[in-house]
C-alpha cells in the first residue's frame, strides 16, 4: 500500500463554520504537494438533530478527508464535557480503523493544535510505535488571551501536556509562540514553521485607487480590537486626513453602531464573511493592511497581504514582530490608539517608499506552498529516519 502521513487536526472547515481552521487546510495543501494524506477531523455540532455519528468522506487529489459530527448528549456542563472528550476520541478510533483497512497504517501522524486531537495520537504511538509532531497556531497559549490554556480545567492542561511533551517535535508557527508555551506551560524543543499562503490568489496587482485605503479583514472579536482601530480612524480624520477602510468579516451591529457614533460612515465601510477568492481581491485592491490586535499568533492575513505587496500598520504583538520591519510595515504598542493613528498618517505621508514589488516576492518566497509543503516534508523525512536507526 501506498505510505501516507495521518493528520488530526482540532480544527478545520466544516459546516458549521467554513472558515475555522482554514489556515490548517492551506498547510494540507502545501504539504499535499508531496505528500499524500488522511485527514481525520471531528466535531462536536450542537445543532445536529441525531444523536448519532455522521461521516463525509471526501477525496480530492493527494487528501482524503474523513469529517465527522456528533451530537451533544447532556444538559449538565460537567457530565456534557467528560461525554464529548470520550466520545470524541471513540470517534477518532473507528474512523482511523477505517483508514487503516482502506490504506494500511501511517507513517507519520501529525497534530494540528493539540487538544482535543493530539488523543489519537498518544494511543498511535503507544500502540503501534507511530511517531507524531504537533504544530501549534493557537493564541490561547498567551497569558492575556481570551479564552486560555490556564483557565481550562485540570484534565484538559494535563492531556495537553501529554500531548505536546509524548511528539517527537513541537512545530509553532512562530518563535513567540514556541518561547510562551516553553516560559508558561511545558518546556520542550521546537522548530518554527510558518502559516502557508496560497500565492495563486495573493499576489501582487498593480491598483490606481484614487483614494488611500486600508483593509481589516479579521473576526472582529475582542482580540482583534476593532474599536481601537475606529478610534484611531476618528483622530486620523480630525487631523485633515482623508482615507478609506474596508472591514471584512463581522457585520455586527455593535460595529456599526460604534461607526456611526464616531461619525466614520463617509470612510469605514463594513462587510460580511466573503469568500477566500473576493478577501484575495479586496486585499489586491488596497493601499496598506490595518491590524491593532491586543495578542496575536501569527496571523494569515497579514502573510496574505505582504504576498499581494501590501505594506502592513499592525500592533506589536505575538509573531508579527517577526516578520514585519522597516521595510514592509510599521509595529505599534497594543492599545496605543494615539500611536497607531500616528502610524495610519505615517504610511500614507510615506507609502512610495515601500516597494510593493519586492515586499510581495520576499513574502512569497518564505509563505508559498511549495517552501512550507518542503519544510514539513523534511521533517517527516528527519523523524523517520531516526525512528529507523
Amino acid at each position: 500500500m501506498e505510505k501516507y502521513a495521518l493528520w488530526l487536526p482540532s480544527w478545520y472547515p466544516n459546516k458549521i463554520n467554513h472558515f475555522d481552521g482554514d489556515f490548517i487546510e492551506r498547510h494540507a495543501k502545501a504539504v499535499s504537494e508531496f505528500e499524500k494524506l488522511m485527514i481525520l477531523f471531528v466535531i462536536k455540532d450542537s445543532n445536529q438533530k441525531e444523536h448519532g455519528v455522521i461521516i463525509e468522506k471526501i477525496e480530492n487529489k493527494n487528501i482524503t478527508l474523513y469529517k465527522a459530527y456528533y451530537n451533544k448528549r447532556f444538559r449538565w456542563p460537567v457530565a456534557e464535557k467528560i461525554f464529548s472528550l470520550f466520545t470524541f476520541f471513540l470517534i477518532q478510533k473507528k474512523i482511523f480503523k477505517q483508514i487503516v483497512e482502506e490504506n494500511g497504517l501511517p507513517e507519520i501522524v501529525h497534530v494540528h493544535v493539540a487538544m482535543k486531537a493530539g488523543l489519537l495520537a498518544l494511543w498511535l504511538k503507544k500502540k503501534f510505535q507511530i511517531p507524531f509532531v504537533v504544530t501549534e497556531h493557537w493564541t490561547g497559549y498567551w497569558p492575556d488571551a481570551k479564552p486560555n490554556i490556564y483557565s481550562a480545567n485540570w484534565l484538559f492542561k494535563k492531556l495537553n501536556k501529554k500531548i505536546l511533551s509524548d511528539a517527537s517535535l513541537f512545530l509553532p508557527v512562530s518563535h513567540s509562540l514556541g518561547e510562551v508555551v516553553n516560559k508558561k506551560f511545558i518546556p520542550i524543543p521546537f522548530h518554527v514553521i510558518s502559516n502557508a499562503v496560497n500565492t495563486n490568489l495573493f499576489f501582487f496587482k498593480p491598483t490606481a485607487i484614487k483614494r488611500f485605503r486600508f483593509i481589516h479583514p479579521s473576526s472582529m472579536n475582542y482580540f482583534k480590537n476593532p474599536e481601537g482601530i475606529l478610534a484611531a480612524c476618528k483622530i486620523v480624520l480630525g487631523r485633515g486626513y482623508a482615507f478609506e477602510l474596508i472591514l471584512v468579516g463581522n457585520e455586527s451591529d455593535e460595529i456599526k453602531e460604534r461607526i456611526n457614533e464616531l461619525g466614520l460612515s463617509q470612510w469605514v465601510t463594513i462587510k460580511s464573511a466573503v469568500p477566500y477568492e473576493e478577501v484575495a481581491r479586496l486585499i489586491q485592491d488596497s493601499s496598506a493592511l490595518l491590524m491593532f490586535s491586543r495578542f496575536e499568533n501569527l496571523p494569515c492575513v497579514i502573510l496574505e497581504a505582504l504576498c499581494c505587496g501590501l505594506p502592513v500598520v499592525s500592533s506589536n504583538v505575538g509573531g508579527i514582530p517577526e516578520i514585519i520591519n522597516e521595510q514592509n510595515g510599521i509595529l505599534v504598542n497594543s492599545e496605543d490608539v494615539g500611536a497607531l493613528s500616528d502610524a495610519m498618517i505615517k504610511m500614507m505621508e510615506h507609502y512610495s517608499s515601500f516597494d510593493r514589488i519586492a515586499i510581495s516576492q520576499a513574502a512569497t518566497r518564505l509563505y508559498q506552498y511549495q517552501k512550507i509543503g518542503a519544510d514539513y516534508k523534511r521533517i517527516y523525512e528527519q523523524i523517520l529516519a531516526k525512528t529507523k536507526m
